[in-house]
Formats: C-alpha cells, sequence, structure tokens
C-alpha cells in the first residue's frame, strides 16, 4: 500500500508544550510534497501544522487498541502512543500496572487500593501473566514459575524515582513469595523475611521533598528457596548508604525515621538512661524543619520496629545496644564547638551532651573533647598535633557520626542476615533488586553520579537481555533475523570504569595528600574534553562537567567528591572509639571488624585477581572503589539469574491521587528504558498474533471461497497476501503472524470498513423499508380520504325532495316485506322444530325405559353374585388372618416371655410400688366412704327442708285461694266505680310489673337450662371415666405397662375426687341461691301491698300467679331429682372403683405367683446356657487335641512304613502298633465325647429353633486390628456401594459398639471406639487427595454419628425410632463425648473433601465460564502484545462449561452412590458453586479484556446452564443459585448503559450484592463512564472497600441429624468384607 494512504482523515500526534504530545485529526488529505498539513485539535481548532515530508507527525493508534494492557500490542509503537495509552489506563480506567513488553510500568497512585489482598495473591498464583490483568504478583508468579520449572534462579529488578512506589513494590513481591511458597515446617521463616523490611525502612528510610518515605539505599535480597521451592531462608546486600542525611538534611527533609521513632519513644522508663527529649532538641534531626510526617505515628512505628526485632530473634539487650549508638550520635550532634580566633576552636568541659555521648559509648570525655578539635599529622621523622578551626571541627564530628551510623547500619543487616541464615542447602533462589533510578537534579553531585553509573549497568544488561528475547522469540518462529540497531552504552561505562576513567582519576587525586576536586576536574578536562563525545564541559561554569548518559544529559559539580569517596574520620578518634568499654562500639572500629564493608553485609567480595594491601593506612579502599565491586558483583548474579523488570514512575510531583503529568511520566519512561524497548521492538516486527487470533478477528475481511479451505493456517497467508502488496511488511511464523508497525492499524481500518460498508448496506436496506412502510401507510390513507370525499360529493348531488320520498317510501315497504317473510320462515322452522324434538324425545324415552329394566335385572344379578363373591372372601379374609393372628401370638407370647424373664428383677420393684400404691389406694377409699356418710346425712337434712317447704307452700297457696275468693267479690262490686281511663292507666302498669315479673322467670329458666348443660358434661365426664375404666382393666392385663396403668388411675381417681367435690360445692351454692332466690323473689306480702284489690283482682284474671307458683315448684322438683341422681352416679362409682381395686390386688397377688415361677425357669435355664457354654469352651480344645492325635498317627504310620522297609524284625514294629493303636483309641474316645456334647448342645437348642438376631456383632478384643484393618483401611467404595444399603461400614462398627454395650465391658468399649476413630483418620489421611474415598468416609462417619445419637437413649433423638429400635438403645455406657469427637473427624473430612473439589474443579472455571465461548458471533479478540494468553481459542484440551457440568455431574452421583445425605450434599453443592462464582468474578476483575458486553451475554448463558444443572438435580434448594448473584449482577452490569443518572440509579438499585470498589472497577474495565456519573451516583452505593472475594471462605458446615431406618437385626455383612470372624447375635 501507499505509505501516505494512512494519511487521509486519519489521526496524528503533534508536539505539545503543555502536555508533550496533542492529538489532531486530519482534515485534509495529504499529498507527497506538501509542506503543511491541515489537521483539527480535540478542541476545535483547525491548524496548518508545517511538516517536513521525510519525518511526518506519528499517527494515533485506532480506539480498539486504546487502553491496552500491552505497549507492544498497540500497531504504531512511540512516545505519544505509549504516554496516551498509559494516561487512559491511569487516568479513566484507574489501572496503576501495564506491559511493556518483559517490563512492567508501575505508576504510583498515591492512594491506597484494594488489590493487594490474600485474595488477589491467589487469584495470581499459578496464573500466566498473559491470562491476567498487569500486577506485581503476575511478575511474582512469573518468576516464582520459571524457577520452578527450569530449575533457575530469577531477579526482579525494581527501579525508579525516589517515591515512585520502589520499595513498596518490592516488599509486595517478597510478601507474595512468602505466601504462595509457604513451609508447613518452617512457619516463621516468611515472618521473618517479611519482618526484615520494616527494620531496614526504619534505619535507611527517610522523608525527601518527593518521598514520605524514600529508601536511602540500594537493597538486593536474596530469597532462598529449597527443592520443593518454599522459603527457607533469605540474604541481603546493600549499597551506597547516603551517609550524608545524618548529618544534613535540606529543607521539609527529615533524618532517618529511627531517630525521630527514638525520640518519639524517649519518655518511656525503658529509654530513660538514654537522655532523650523530642526531635526539635536535637541537631541531627531539626535541619529540615519538619520533624513530623503528616498521618505518621512514631511513636507506634518505634513499637513495630521493636517487634520485627524479636520477631527476627534480636532480643531485648541487643536492641538497647542499637538505641544507645542511636542516641550517641544524637547527642554527638549536639557538641557545641566553639571557635577560639580563625584558626582554632574548643569544646567545653562541661557540655552536657559531650559527656552523654562518652557515658553512652563509655570514652574518655577528656580525650574526646581535645581529638575533636586537633588532629595529628604523621611525617617520615615527626608526629605533629595541628588545631582545627571551628568549620574543619564541625566537618570532624560529622565524619565521626556518619562512620558511626554506617557501621551500626552495616551490623543491624548483618544481623538480620544471619536471623534469616538456614541450615541447609539453598537449592535456588529469588533476588528482589530495590534500587535508585536514573537521577538529575539542579545540583548533581557524587551520590548522584554513583547512581546513575549503576544505572547505566543496569541498562546495558537490560538491552541485551530484551535483544536476546527478541533473538530468541523469532529463531523460535523461524523468522529470518536480521540485526536491530539499539542504543550501546558501553561507552559511557567505558568513561566511567575504564582505565584513566573518571573513577580511576578520581581514587588517584584521592590519594595525594593535598588533593583538590578543582585538580581532578582539570585532568578531566584535559582527557575528556573533545576527545570523547560523552563528556563536555559546560560553558559557563569552570567547577562542573557533564555526562551523556543513556536517558539525559547530567551536569555534575566537583565539589565535594574527592571527600566523599574518600570518606575518612581522624585517626585518633578511631582509636579513641576502639579504646570504648561498649563492645558494640570497640567492634565497629576494630582492624578486622566484623563486616568492613558498608555495601555487602555479609557478603564476602572476592576480586578477580588479588588486591595487594599497602602497609600505608592512607591506601585504603575508597568508596567508589568499594561501590565499582560491588556492582559488578551485583551484574555477575543478574547475568547468571533470568531478570524481570519493574518500573516505577511518579506520576506527579505534588503527590496527587491519581494526577497524571505528562512531561514528568515522559522523562521518566526515557530514563528508565521502557521507551528504548518500545524502540527495539517497533524496528522488528512489533504486532505478534497466533493464526487462530488473526483468523477470529479478520474473518470479516475473507472472502467465501477462502473461507471453504480447511487450513486456517493457509486462509491467513492467502488473506494476508492479498490484503498486503508488500510481503516485507509480515512474517509467517511457525505459530505467529509478525506484522511490522502500522499494519495492525491498516488491517483494523480494512475491518472498520467493511463493517462501516455492512452497516450501510444495513442501514440501507432498513431505511428503504420503513420509507416503503411509511409510502404505503400515506398511500392508503389518501385513497381513504379521495373514497369518503368522492361518496359525499356524489351523495350532495343525487340528494333531492323526491329522491328522499322515494327512497323512504322503498324502505318502509322492504321493511314490512322483510318482517313478513322472515316471520313465515320462523312459523315454519318452529313447526319442524317441535315436530323433531316430540319424536326424537319419545324414542329418547323408551329406549332409556328399556336399558333401565335391563340393568335392574342386571344389578339384581350382581348384587346376588358380589354378596355371595364377599362372603367367600370374607371367609378366606377370616381363615387367613385368624392363622395369622395365632402364629403372630404364639410369637408374641414367646418374645412376652423372654421379655418377663428379663425384666423379672424390676417387676418386683414395681409390685412393691404397687403394694404400697394400694395401701394407699385403700385409705383413700376409706376416707371416700366417710365422705359419701356426710353427704348421705346432708341429703335427710335437705329432705327435712324440703318437706318444710312443702308444707309451708301448701298452706300459702290455701291462703291464695281464699285471697283469691275475696278478690273476685271485690272486683264484682268495684268494677262499675272504676272508669275507662283510669282502668287503662292500672292496666299499663300492671302490664310492666309482669313483664318484669316474666323476666325474671326467664332468668330463672336459664338458670335451670345451665344447671342441665352442667350436669350433661358431668354426666358425659362420668361416661369418659367409664370409658377409661374400662381400658384400665383391659390394660392390667398387660404385665410390661402395669405400673404406668396403675398410676394414671391414681391420678384420675384424685381427678374424680376434685371434679366430685367441686361439683358438690357448686350443687350447694346453687341450690342454697335457688332457695334464696325463691323465698326472696316472691315476697308476697310486699306485692299485696303495693297492690290495690281491683289490681289484684285484675292481676289475677287469668290464673297467672298460679302459673308462675307452678313453674317454681316443677323447677325445684327437677333440680332435686337431678341431685339425687348424680348423688346415686357417685355411690356407683365409688363402688365400681372398689371393686377395680380389689381385682387390680388380685391379679397382683396372681403376677407375683407367675415371677416366681419364671424365676425358677430363668434360674434353670441360666444354669443349662452356662453348663454349654463351658462345655463349649471345651470344644476347641478338644478338637485341638483331636488334630493332634491324628497328626501324630500320620507320622507314626509314616515311620511305620519307613522302618518296615528298613527293619526285617518283628519288635519294633510291635512297639509301634501298639502305640497306634493307643492313640486310635484315644482319638475314638475323644470323638466320642464331642458327638455327645453336640447331641446335648443340639437338645438343649431344640426349642430355640425360629433363631432372632437381636442388632449386635459379637467379636473378641484381639479382633478389633482385624476389624479395622478389613473394614476400613482395606475397604474399597466401589465395592461397596453397588446393591449395599448406604453406610453399611458404619452399622457393622455401632452393631460391634452395642455388643462391647452389652457386656457393659467399658475398656473394651473405649478401645474399640478409640480404634475406630484412629483408624477413620488413618484412611483419610492416607487418601487425602482421593475423592471416592473421602466421600465414602464421610458418609460413614455421619451414619456413624447418627447411629450413636439415634441408640444413645435421649429423647430428643428417639422421637422417629421403632419400638424395635428402641430396644436396641445403649444401655450402660453414654457416649457424648465419643459424638462430640466424631463430630469434629467428620468436620475436618468435609472440609478436606471440599478441598480436593475445589482443587479437582478450579482449573476449570476459568475457561470454561470466561474464555470459552459458547454463543455463536460473540468473539472479540485484540492483540495481545508480547505477554500472549495461555489458552487459545481452536485448542481441544481447552475446558468448556461442559466439562465443569460433567464434573459437577461426577461429584454429585458420586455423592449420592456413597450415600452422603442430602443435606451435606446441598451444602457441598452451595460451596462449590461459590467457588465457581468467586473465581469466576475475581478472574473478571483481573481482566479488562473480559470486560466487554459480548462476555457479559456469554457469562449469563453458563449461570443459566448451571442453574439449569440445579434444577435437574433438583438442588434449588440448596441457596446454591444465590451465591451466583454477585457474578451474575456483574454480567449484567457488564452489558447495561451507563450513561444518564437514570442508568446510575438502576446501577445501585440492581447491584446490591457488589461493593463500590467491585462496582467502579467493572465501570472502570468497561470504559463507558464518566466523572460525573460515578462520583455523584455510584460511590453512595456502599461502603465496603473489598474488590475480591474470598475464594477460601467456607460456609459454616452443619450435619443434621437423620435416623436410620434400617432394622439392626436384619443387616448382614457381605463375605467381600472379609469379617467372618463377627457372629450375629
Amino acid at each position: 500500500k501507499d505509505p501516505l494512504e494512512i494519511y487521509t482523515y486519519n489521526r496524528v500526534w503533534i508536539p505539545d508544550n503543555e502536555e508533550v504530545w496533542q492529538s489532531a485529526e486530519i482534515t485534509k488529505n495529504y499529498k507527497a510534497g506538501d509542506s503543511f498539513l491541515h489537521v483539527q485539535l480535540e478542541d476545535g481548532t483547525e491548524l496548518s501544522y508545517p511538516v517536513d515530508p521525510a519525518a511526518l507527525p506519528p499517527l494515533r493508534n485506532p480506539d480498539i487498541l486504546v487502553g491496552e494492557n500491552d505497549l507492544t500490542a498497540l500497531s504504531y509503537l512511540h512516545e505519544p502512543a505509549v504516554l496516551h495509552n498509559l494516561k487512559i489506563r491511569f487516568v479513566e480506567s484507574k489501572l496503576i500496572y501495564t506491559y511493556s513488553g518483559i517490563i512492567l510500568v508501575a505508576i504510583n497512585p498515591y492512594k491506597q487500593l484494594p488489590i493487594y489482598g490474600d485474595a488477589i495473591i491467589h487469584a495470581y498464583s499459578g496464573q500466566n501473566m498473559g491470562d491476567m490483568d498487569p500486577h506485581i504478583f503476575a511478575v511474582a508468579e512469573e518468576a516464582y514459575k520459571q524457577m520452578a520449572r527450569n530449575n533457575k534462579n530469577q531477579s526482579i529488578i525494581v527501579s525508579g524515582e525516589s517515591g515512585a512506589g520502589k520499595t513498596v513494590s518490592a516488599r509486595y513481591t517478597m510478601r507474595y513469595f512468602a505466601t504462595v511458597s509457604k513451609s508447613s515446617s518452617n512457619a516463621d521463616v516468611e515472618d521473618k523475611v517479611l519482618a526484615s523490611n520494616p527494620i531496614t525502612e526504619a534505619v535507611g528510610n527517610a522523608k525527601t521533598t518527593r518521598n514520605d518515605n524514600s529508601s536511602r539505599f540500594g537493597k538486593y535480597t536474596e530469597i532462598s528457596f529449597d527443592q520443593s521451592y518454599q522459603i527457607i531462608g533469605a540474604n541481603m546486600r546493600t549499597y551506597l548508604l547516603e551517609k550524608s542525611r545524618v548529618v544534613f538534611q535540606s529543607e521539609n527533609e527529615r533524618n532517618y525515621h529511627i531517630f525521630y521513632q527514638l525520640c518519639a519513644s524517649a519518655m518511656q522508663p525503658e529509654y530513660e538512661h538514654l537522655k532523650l527529649g523530642s526531635a526539635e532538641e536535637f541537631h541531627y534531626t531539626r535541619m529540615g524543619g519538619s520533624t513530623v510526617i503528616e498521618g505518621v505515628d512514631d511513636r507506634a512505628n518505634m513499637v513495630e520496629t521493636q517487634k520485627t526485632f524479636a520477631l527476627l530473634g534480636l532480643k531485648k539487650d541487643f536492641q538497647m545496644d542499637v538505641f544507645k549508638m542511636l542516641a550517641a550520635i544524637l547527642h554527638l550532634g549536639n557538641v557545641e564547638i566553639a571557635a577560639v580566633g580563625d584558626e582554632r576552636s574548643s569544646i567545653s568541659m562541661e557540655d552536657k551532651h559531650l559527656s552523654i555521648f562518652c557515658e553512652l559509648l563509655d570514652l574518655n570525655c577528656d580525650k574526646m573533647a581535645r581529638w575533636l578539635c586537633h588532629r595529628k599529622i604523621v611525617t617520615t621523622s615527626e608526629t605533629v598535633v595541628k588545631p582545627m578551626t571551628r568549620a574543619q571541627a564541625v566537618n570532624a564530628r560529622d565524619a565521626l557520626a556518619k562512620k558511626i551510623y554506617s557501621h551500626l547500619f552495616d551490623f543491624i543487616v548483618e544481623r538480620i542476615n544471619q536471623a534469616l541464615q538456614f541450615p541447609g542447602k539453598q537449592h535456588t533462589f529469588i533476588g528482589v533488586l530495590d534500587i535508585y533510578g536514573f537521577e538529575t537534579f539542579d545540583v548533581n553531585s557524587f551520590e548522584q553520579f554513583c547512581i546513575n553509573y549503576a544505572n547505566e549497568k543496569l541498562q546495558q544488561q537490560f538491552n541485551l537481555h530484551v535483544f536476546k528475547l527478541e533473538q530468541e522469540e523469532y529463531m523460535k518462529e523461524d523468522i529470518p533475523w536480521t540485526l536491530i540497531d539499539f542504543y550501546d552504552n558501553q561507552p559511557v561505562i567505558d568513561l566511567i570504569e575504564a582505565k584513566m576513567g573518571i573513577l580511576e582519576l578520581l581514587d588517584e587525586e584521592c590519594l595525594l595528600p593535598h588533593g583538590k576536586d578543582e585538580n581532578w576536574l582539570q585532568k578531566l578536562y584535559n582527557n575528556f574534553v573533545n576527545k570523547n563525545a560523552l563528556f563536555e564541559k559546560p560553558r559557563m561554569s569552570n567547577t562542573s562537567f557533564i555526562i551523556q548518559h543513556f536517558a539525559d544529559k547530567v551536569e555534575y559539580k566537583c565539589e565535594g567528591f574527592l571527600e566523599k569517596n574518600r570518606d575518612t574520620v581522624h585517626e585518633v578518634l578511631i582509636e579513641i572509639l576502639k579504646e570504648s568499654k561498649f563492645h558494640l562500639c570497640a567492634d565497629f572500629f576494630q582492624d578486622s571488624p566484623v563486616s568492613i564493608s558498608p555495601f555487602g553485609s555479609a557478603i564476602n567480595i572476592k576480586s578477580a585477581r588479588p588486591v595487594l594491601k599497602s602497609p600505608n593506612k592512607q591506601l585504603r579502599t575508597t568508596v567508589g572503589s568499594k561501590f565499582r565491586n560491588s556492582l559488578s558483583l551485583l551484574m555477575v548474579t543478574l547475568n547468571a539469574t533470568t531478570p524481570h523488570y519493574v518500573r516505577c514512575i511518579k506520576p506527579n510531583d505534588e503527590k496527587l491521587p491519581f494526577e497524571f503529568d505528562s512531561k514528568r511520566v515522559a522523562q521518566q519512561l526515557r530514563a528508565c528504558g521502557v521507551l528504548e524497548t518500545i524502540r527495539i521492538s517497533a524496528q522488528s516486527y512489533p504486532s505478534r498474533w497466533t493464526y487462530i487470533e488473526f483468523f477470529s478477528r479478520y474473518s470479516i475481511l475473507m472472502t467465501q471461497q477462502e473461507l471453504s479451505i480447511n487450513d486456517k493456517k493457509q486462509i491467513c497467508k492467502i488473506v494476508l497476501q492479498r490484503l498486503i502488496q508488500d510481503p516485507n511488511q509480515y512474517q509467517f511464523g511457525r505459530t505467529k503472524i509478525f506484522f511490522r508497525a502500522g499494519q495492525v492499524a491498516y488491517l483494523e481500518k480494512l475491518r472498520s470498513d467493511r463493517l462501516r460498508q455492512a452497516c450501510t448496506l444495513l442501514q440501507r436496506r432498513v431505511r428503504g423499508w420503513l420509507q416503503r412502510r411509511r409510502f404505503l401507510a400515506l398511500r392508503r390513507a389518501a385513497l381513504t380520504v379521495q373514497q369518503y370525499y368522492r361518496g359525499q360529493r356524489t351523495v350532495r348531488q343525487a340528494i333531492t325532495a323526491r329522491n328522499l320520498k322515494e327512497t323512504w317510501a322503498a324502505i318502509v315497504i322492504q321493511k314490512y316485506c322483510r318482517g313478513y317473510l322472515v316471520r313465515r320462515l320462523c312459523q315454519l322452522i318452529h313447526v319442524a322444530a317441535v315436530t323433531i324434538q316430540a319424536y326424537t324425545r319419545g324414542f329418547l324415552a323408551r329406549k332409556k325405559y328399556r336399558k333401565m329394566r335391563e340393568e335392574q335385572k342386571a344389578v339384581v344379578l350382581q348384587k346376588y353374585a358380589r354378596a355371595w363373591l364377599a362372603r367367600r372372601r370374607f371367609q378366606n379374609i377370616r381363615r387367613f388372618v385368624l392363622n395369622i393372628q395365632l402364629s403372630y401370638r404364639v410369637q408374641q407370647l414367646q418374645k412376652r416371655i423372654e421379655e418377663q424373664s428379663r425384666e423379672n428383677h424390676g417387676l418386683l420393684e414395681r409390685l412393691t410400688n404397687l403394694a404400697s400404691a394400694h395401701m394407699n389406694d385403700v385409705d383413700t377409699i376409706q376416707k371416700l366412704e366417710s365422705e359419701l356418710e356426710k353427704l348421705t346425712a346432708q341429703k335427710k337434712t335437705y329432705e327435712e327442708k324440703g318437706k318444710k317447704y312443702k308444707e309451708d307452700s301448701e298452706q300459702k297457696i290455701l291462703k291464695l285461694e281464699n285471697q283469691n275468693k275475696e278478690l273476685q267479690e271485690q272486683k264484682e262490686t268495684l268494677e262499675i266505680k272504676i272508669l275507662e281511663k283510669n282502668f287503662q292507666n292500672q292496666k299499663q302498669d300492671y302490664e310492666k310489673e309482669i313483664e318484669l315479673l316474666k323476666g325474671e322467670i326467664k332468668i330463672l329458666k336459664e338458670e335451670k337450662t345451665q344447671l342441665q348443660q352442667q350436669i350433661q358434661q358431668e354426666i358425659i365426664t362420668q361416661d369418659g371415666l367409664k370409658m377409661e375404666v374400662g381400658q384400665l382393666t383391659k390394660q392390667a392385663q398387660k404385665i410390661p405397662e402395669l405400673q404406668k396403668e396403675i398410676e394414671l388411675l391414681q391420678t384420675q381417681k384424685l381427678d374424680v375426687e376434685k371434679q366430685a367435690h367441686s361439683q358438690k360445692r357448686e350443687l350447694r351454692e346453687k341450690m342454697s341461691e335457688v332457695t334464696k332466690q325463691l323465698l326472696e323473689s316472691y315476697d308476697f306480702e310486699d306485692v299485696r301491698s303495693r297492690l290495690s284489690t281491683e289490681d289484684l283482682e285484675h292481676l289475677n284474671e287469668d290464673g297467672e300467679l298460679w302459673f308462675a307458683y307452678e313453674g317454681l315448684k316443677k323447677a325445684t322438683r327437677v333440680l332435686e331429682s337431678h341431685f339425687q341422681s348424680q348423688k346415686e352416679i357417685y355411690e356407683k362409682e365409688i363402688e365400681g372403683l372398689n371393686f377395680k381395686v380389689e381385682h387390680l390386688s388380685q391379679d397382683i397377688n396372681h403376677l407375683q405367683k407367675l415371677f416366681r415361677e419364671e424365676n425358677d425357669i430363668n434360674d434353670g435355664i441360666r444354669l443349662e446356657v452356662s453348663r454349654l457354654t463351658s462345655e463349649n469352651l471345651v470344644i476347641p480344645d478338644l478338637k485341638q487335641q483331636v488334630a493332634e492325635l491324628e497328626n501324630q498317627k500320620l507320622d507314626l504310620e509314616n515311620r511305620l512304613q519307613e522302618q518296615t522297609t528298613k527293619l526285617k524284625g518283628n519288635g519294633p514294629t510291635m512297639d509301634l502298633e501298639e502305640k497306634l493303636d493307643m492313640k486310635d483309641r484315644i482319638i475314638k474316645k475323644l470323638e466320642d465325647q464331642i458327638k455327645t456334647l453336640t447331641k446335648t448342645i443340639e437338645k438343649s437348642l431344640v426349642p430355640t429353633v425360629p433363631k432372632e438376631y437381636i442388632g449386635m456383632m459379637e467379636y473378641k478384643k484381639e479382633d478389633e486390628e482385624r476389624i479395622i484393618q478389613n473394614l476400613i483401611l482395606d475397604l474399597k467404595p466401589r465395592g461397596v456401594v453397588v446393591n449395599m444399603i448406604p453406610g453399611l461400614p458404619a452399622h457393622i462398627l455401632f452393631m460391634c459398639v452395642r455388643y462391647a454395650d452389652y457386656l457393659n465391658d467399658a475398656d473394651m468399649l473405649k478401645s474399640f471406639m478409640n480404634v475406630t476413630i484412629d483408624g477413620i483418620k488413618q484412611v483419610v489421611k492416607e487418601h487425602s487427595e482421593d475423592f471416592e474415598m473421602l466421600s465414602f468416609w464421610l458418609s460413614n462417619t455421619y451414619y456413624f454419628l447418627n447411629c450413636l445419637k439415634q441408640y444413645s437413649g435421649e429423647e430428643e433423638f428417639m422421637k422417629h425410632n421403632t419400638p424395635r429400635q428402641n430396644k436396641n438403645c445403649l444401655k450402660h455406657f453414654d457416649l457424648s463425648e465419643y459424638r462430640q469427637i466424631l463430630s469434629d473427624l467428620a468436620i475436618q473430612i468435609y472440609h478436606q473433601f471440599i478441598i480436593v473439589m475445589e482443587n479437582n474443579i478450579q482449573h476449570m472455571i476459568v475457561p470454561g465460564m470466561l474464555e470459552y465461548e459458547s454463543l455463536q458471533g460473540i468473539s472479540g479478540l485484540k492483540p495481545t502484545g508480547f505477554r500472549k494468553r495461555s489458552s487459545s481459542i481452536d485448542d481441544t484440551d481447552t475446558y468448556t462449561m461442559t466439562s465443569i457440568l460433567q464434573q459437577l455431574s461426577y461429584f454429585y452421583s458420586t455423592m449420592c452412590q456413597n450415600g452422603l445425605d442430602s443435606e451435606l450434599l446441598k451444602q457441598a453443592v452451595k460451596q462449590l458453586f461459590f467457588l465457581i462464582g468467586a473465581v469466576t468474578l475475581n478472574s473478571l476483575f483481573l481482566r479488562k479484556d473480559m470486560c466487554s458486553c459480548r462476555k457479559g451475554m456469554q457469562i449469563r448463558c453458563n449461570i443459566s446452564y448451571m442453574e439449569e444443572w440445579l434444577k435437574d438435580k433438583n438442588l434449588q434448594s440448596s441457596n446454591a443459585k444465590e451465591t451466583l448473584e454477585p457474578l451474575s449482577q456483574a454480567a449484567w452490569l457488564l452489558q447495561v448503559k451507563k450513561i444518564t443518572d437514570d442508568d446510575a440509579k438502576e446501577i445501585c438499585e440492581h447491584c446490591t450484592s457488589l461493593s463500590t470498589v467491585q462496582v467502579m472497577s467493572h465501570l472502570f474495565s468497561s470504559g463507558t463512564i464518566g466523572l460525573s456519573f460515578h462520583k455523584s451516583h455510584i460511590l453512595q452505593h456502599s461502603t465496603s472497600s473489598l474488590l475480591m472475594l474470598d475464594t477460601k471462605h467456607l460456609f459454616q458446615v452443619t450435619f443434621p441429624f437423620t435416623p436410620s431406618p434400617h432394622a439392626l437385626e436384619l443387616i448382614q455383612v457381605p463375605s467381600s468384607f472379609k469379617l467372618g470372624f463377627l457372629t450375629r447375635v
């Protein structure tokens, strides 16, 4: 294609002063030779940008490639593309990690992110780098995996500016190794390795203007692993500690953290002897003016530092020695040095801090005060003591402080290394290098020179490694290898370290007594200016020099180079410190200290050639040479390992979270080698696609003819040759296609053009169809309008008066005519219908009549036939039932006799209790008789009162009759006098009074009915009592339940007595109330006094008073009759109870006789059984004797035959024959004895022919090991589950437990339970990864536990037992403690069972749930860059959703076959579904390439498959579906719109199972969310900050009690169990 073709209406990058690069869109085609490029910026401004035709602006990548995980996946590889991709990921998607080939670019977010928990570590563990989003854990996992796979040492090189996050990144890598390689045998090694970080940070980190926790030294930590790749120890090397910080800090900076931690804890009693104060009181800690870091508690950090010291085994004494040295340094800094003139200085002997310094280090104070202000110059002839000026004395003091701290730092590192030492041999190691990145400041000195020198060496090693990897990739794919021009910084390294280089000239100048920085700089000018292109002299300065490093030009100030390189302290001060009585201080300054190298603690650095030591102390090693040697050793180590690179980037200098300063980032990208990697990749074939990925992505560009070819690799080649004419733009490898820069963008343009054409075609067709449909609708509407309009017009034209009349007349005629015709037709139809109905109804009636006659006869026949059949069937059933009843009763009688023999002792005790109860009953009956006598007496009194009442009432009646006669006479006389009006008024008054009387009468009637109801209830209760008494008499015949029934009778008797007493009281009270009411309510004199004679005559006009009186008499009679009947009933009941008590006493006496007889019989049976058992014990001995005698007989016969052949005489043969005869006789006697014994046993066992088992297994104590071996250890589940009851081994074990309980042998039972539990533990331990075995023994342990509960005798577990099962309960022992042990064991087996299932299915989850695409047309692969995905689309070994469902079905079927309880099975399925959902969701969070609408559709489809599986297995009630709810909501979130505020509200309402961090992660990953959208709504969703679900979470398991339905007496032991030595009892 034409290279200028892509500069047609495309987007480019143009330089910008603010943002470094700015995006612009070409508005006019660019033609060859044009000097301007017409573009439009993103803000809408148009611009004519001047361009050089030979170097056109870089093109912008298509949108599909924006935000990629790997920068090498970009089609256009250049600086603006890298910057833009990093900015999009960091600012919009909040992703801080990005790959750039083999480099991990880590941008400091300046904010705590929830992406470093243990769940994230486990999510990355075992994964390939290309499968997950970029992360520091992915790099650590890659290093760990390569170490384990290749047995080769690894290195992780973490570099970057101060404040970029190097220390944190190194700390996370070490934490990852400590987590994934945890050792079970030495669990605290990982903790010790991690504990080394807080200590080294305390003594080696400080606050700077760029970073609150800046590492001021380089560190290389080797983490050692054994052959099983578990951490066994570690070792640490340090490089170039910034000692000048001890004595000097710039503004807003601090000294090392440990000083401030010590000052913050100064008031504690344990530090009082250090005589410290606040940090503001000491010169060395207040120079920067910032003694406090916001949000940091130095005192709490001091406690943490002490804890880590203790964790590493560094005791309190060691810690106090270290703190002494630190306190001494602080006090030394406060020593006041006064100037004495211009050339002298002095220190007061009363200086408090000097005395404290000498006291802490146990030094001579006078000597120290003298030699801090003087120095000794030793010449060949004499020694001169020369005073120093104040400035020189201050420098000497500061040099001493730096020297002490340097030795202390090395000593602490050495002790840490000793604590991390390991006794065994190191197999492999992973080194983590946390070293300073390239630095350039306004003023650069010796420290920056050494740092940049180290970075030059590391960059060279990095370039060679990248070049090597590229070469290996090309060779593996059989791509022609062409030499790529890359920057080689060897000339800069030679400039620094070669012979007569900068470092050697510096060392040479340091050896001179009067060497100066200016002299050294002049030598540099003379040797390198205009001779070496990488060295320059500044134009405006004579005290600086410039070196062209790989990243940038750096100007160094020569001031202080010599002093820092020498790092000298006056010899006299050293001698004073050597004389210290404080052992730590004295050891530091010995001639051969423990560790003289400040850069390689505990590492012996040996040069390649021996170094000659000069006797002159002035020729000691300089800092530069030490650093060069340690750096060369580091490079040797790194070259011997496989390196992995982490480049930390500082996004801004203000430490603002997620703020991206393009200038600063671009500067760091150039300095750390990322852009160099990009440049190397861009020169070759940076874009690499597998054939399958290319086919899946660009199949839309292929023709039907090309797609018809079966070989996809061949299709890709044909398509590429057609689409890209230049064959140099791509190469075909063995598994991949390699593209030059820009070719993928060109293919994406062709693909988008094809999609645009397809969309345009679809839009054209759809729009045409819509327009045609709209046109047809308009046409129909127009025709309708026209039709109505034309009709109206013709109507208007045709309508006249005559036409209207004619029309109306025609309508009327038509109406009458049509009505006549319709009526005529209706009459004809009606007549016909009636005729037809008559004939049909008659026919049906006759047919029904005939049928009824026939059916009636058949019914009669059927009745008699069915009756005969029913009678015959009933007779047969009755005979059959009688036979069954007879046999059953015989069996029941036999069983009852056996049970009676077992329960004799208990019944005797119960009978004694019954006798005592009988005596009590007699007493109560006597009491009842006395009460009856009282009642009869009361009855007589009531009868007398009744007679008196009758007599009184008769007298009253006579009086009333007389009065009535008198009233009639008076009435006749008064009728004339009384007026009608008065009569009516009086009549109304009388009527009212009569109504009142009638109301009272009604009340009496109601009371009467109530009394009748109560009496009926009493009669009902009495009938119930009679029924209960009848039942009790029946139940009294049942011997085992006699005691319970008698107790019930006693309680019922008491209740009856109570009821009788209460009813008597109530009847007495009611009778008294009735009599009172009768006597009080009818005060006739009062009534008479109130009534006049006329009123009385009128009142008794109809005899109403007589009727009322008669009603009262009847009521009293009824009450008396009820009372008498109730009394008779009570008397009868008492007589019945007395009769029952007598009958029961007779039954008891009869039972006692029976019991005595049965006891005698049982005693005889016991004696016979004991005799038979003793004889049975003799039988085995007899059998052994017979066998021995038979063997002896055979031996003798053999000897006889041998001797007969040898000897000719008869003497010896006769002896042998006699012996044989004797043996034969003995054998015959023994055989006869055995026969007689067997006959007697058979005779004794003849009555018990129907042998019945009681659900026990008889065994001997010495058989326990055989039982456990055969039933537990050697048993195979597959041989048991076929045609066997669930939990058969558990039932057999429990039957053995029952036998031990039956024997009442505690030792035997305890031994068997312990051996059983140990056997289950052993088989579970031996088969800890065997799913079937764990499932089998989880089921059996559960059944064994349930058996112990079911037959424990506790009521709560016996509710569902049969009576027979209740009889099988344990009798003598409580096994609740063993139940608890078995419950704990079952939980342990369940957890191991779940772990095995999770391990078997976990590797299928991500490929099956996320990666595999079962839906047609949803594949959307994107380029993956250097870090390729591990799985391929067309890989036949890839796991699918079907694989997961098949594995779940296997788990389900195995658990069902092994008889696992349904509740446990549901809990296991719920745990598995939670794991599937959590692993899938976690992987989705960590894979931005999976966050798309199409993938959300696929996930929801997979969830539906799993729900269908649950439905198919009838497991909907397991709550497993709810565990997939977070995954379902996340999949829905990928598909839903995320634009408006309504969308945000819908997300908040729907995503209830996701935390805010999870929702935001999805929104950022999908890339379709604006800042205003999420800030206003989503952040209010919830307060949780968890990103990852804990895949190790286990739901609480519960073991529900389900009683076994299997009867123990029916269980048989299969022969396959090899338990023939057990016998069923």
